[in-house]
């Protein structure tokens, strides 16, 4: 075995006489990377690229008084080894193994980095997402450090507790969906392999848009892959079918066995049909207000388009627009309340004229009173006009609409929270005669950071339970552990800060902590027993 092959890493091809920079070697082409070793120092690769980095490669030609293959990396740094085996004839047969063989490890290379590619891109939109939330928010920074940092739950439990999975799903739906270009397919690059065939370098992206722009293509991937057809052949198909080419003239490619034969023809239909069945608005569609035209002065001759070639590549951009719209477009039922409260204020503007209207007359309404005993002797008898009444009615359904239910640490003071823990305290007023002092304010902050961290952990375990799988069992373990190590490191950290008359607030908190760890030793106790 050679000693700088790693863990896992085979040999396919070696090629022993190899030169490079006129110093002779021997070339190998592993699963990972091409690799030369010069002659004297075997056990230590002289060259090595992976084939992550090569962008291309390139042959001498027959003519050439000397057989070479140049390996172009993606910052166009060229490496020409050159195939001197004593046999002449040998040294062009050498260098087409190594060609072949390298033409389909650096298309494989490209099709596992491209499928990377999409994953790398949401992971790191993931972390800026997170990143901006710690950043943000101050509390979360802390509960970050002080868990996460601290080693108490994992970085993925962190996130999902309630508080901060709330805060993420915000977050994320503020982040606008990207769109699809009309070039999207440009992106496919095909390339020549030099055996009169062409290869599409397809990635999840291009696809996701070819099913977002051709929904039909979607619907016939789903009946055929993979059961009547694998992938790569489905996908061969659609760039040699009727459909794809549909744009272009004379193409004729095997309509007899199309996979995508009468699809054209579906999607138009289609198209056609959800067009009529679109609401259009009379104040963007031209269409809808050309009644001028034969009015006096304007004639009623129509004039010929000259520009009718024109009209495949418009009519190609619009279905391409509305399939994308229609993809992307969300039944929200607040947006169309909006849309048609936007709608009727358009058209107020352009139907009626705020100067030429006849202000109307303020009426007043009478206030009637069945029962005069019930309503009180303080009522007033004043009457309001019905504008009045009108904005006083939009105003209270406004504070309806808006009322919110004030949250816990909005519902009561921190001083009034102090003295009610006071109250119900072993050495609170009721048994002793003088009040005993306050803590700190920093003292009183770590003592709500204490409650706030435990109950997020606390949320974690008691939501594991009844447990009925064994993804549950192993969260329920990992949150008991976790619980038993913040009682013994923050907890007791903070009881340790604190003087020994304010320990109480924290007693509380530890008997939580307590009755979680007893609840787990009874499921054990429980669970062994079956």
């Amino acid at each position: 075995m050679l000693p700088w092959l790693n863990c896992g890493e085979n040999v396919i091809l070696e090629v022993k006489h190899t030169k490079f920079k006129k110093e002779n070697g021997t070339l190998f082409v592993t699963i990972n990377r091409i690799v030369w070793t010069h002659v004297d120092h075997p056990s230590a690769p002289s060259v090595q690229y992976e084939y992550s980095q090569i962008k291309a490669q390139r042959i001498s030609p027959d003519s050439a008084p000397k057989v070479r293959l140049q390996l172009v990396l993606h910052d166009d740094t060229t490496i020409t080894f050159h195939f001197n085996n004593p046999v002449a004839e040998l040294q062009k047969a050498e260098r087409e193994r190594v060609k072949e063989l390298l033409v389909q490890l650096l298309q494989k290379s490209k099709t596992s980095n491209a499928k990377e590619e999409p994953s790398k891109k949401k992971l790191s939109k993931e972390l800026e997402v997170k990143q901006k939330i710690l950043q943000g928010s101050e509390e979360m920074f802390i509960m970050y450090k002080t868990l996460v940092s601290g080693g108490i739950i994992t970085a993925e439990d962190f996130w999902a507790i309630p508080k901060a999975a709330e805060l993420l799903s915000a977050e994320q739906d503020l982040q606008q969906p990207s769109g699809v270009t009309s070039a999207f397919m440009s992106e496919a690059r095909p390339e020549v392999d030099g055996c009169n065939s062409i290869q599409y370098n397809l990635t999840p992206d291009i696809i996701q848009s070819i099913f977002h722009t051709y929904p039909m293509i979607k619907r016939r991937h789903q009946e055929m892959v993979p059961d009547k057809i694998t992938e790569k052949d489905f996908w061969t198909k659609f760039f040699q079918s009727q459909y794809f080419h549909k744009d272009k003239k004379n193409s004729n490619n095997g309509a007899k066995n199309d996979l995508f034969l009468n699809l054209a023809v579906e999607d138009e239909e289609t198209y056609l049909q959800k067009l009529l069945l679109c609401d259009r608005d009379p104040l963007l569609d031209i269409s809808e207000s050309n009644n001028f035209l034969n009015s006096e002065g304007y004639g009623v001759m129509q004039v010929e388009n000259s520009s009718a070639g024109s009209k495949p590549l418009l009519r190609k951009y619009n279905h391409h627009s509305f399939m994308i719209c229609q993809h992307f477009a969300k039944t929200d039922l607040n947006n169309q309340k909006s849309a048609d409260l936007v709608k009727r204020e358009q058209l107020k503007e352009v139907t009626q004229q705020p100067d030429l209207n006849v202000p109307l007359e303020q009426v007043s309404v009478p206030l009637k009173l069945s029962k005069t005993k019930m309503s009180g002797s303080a009522i007033s008898t004043t009457q309001v006009s019905s504008l009045e009444a009108k904005h006083a009615l939009e105003k209270t359904k406004a504070e309806v609409k808006n009322f919110t239910l004030c949250k816990m640490h909005e519902a009561i003071s921190p001083h009034a929270a102090y003295e009610a823990m006071l109250e119900i305290s072993e050495s609170g007023p009721a048994n002793h005669q003088t009040k005993l002092p306050k803590p700190g304010s920093n003292l009183m902050e770590e003592i709500r950071l204490c409650y706030l961290n435990a109950s997020q952990i606390l949320c974690h375990f008691w939501m594991c339970f009844p447990v009925t799988n064994p993804a549950l069992e192993e969260k329920v373990n990992r949150m008991a552990e976790s619980i038993l190590k913040y009682k013994q490191t923050t907890l007791q950290h903070t009881m340790n800060k604190l003087p020994s008359k304010d320990s109480r607030f924290l007693k509380h908190l530890s008997d939580q902590l307590d009755l979680a760890l007893l609840a787990h030793e009874q499921w054990i106790s429980k669970k062994g027993k079956r």
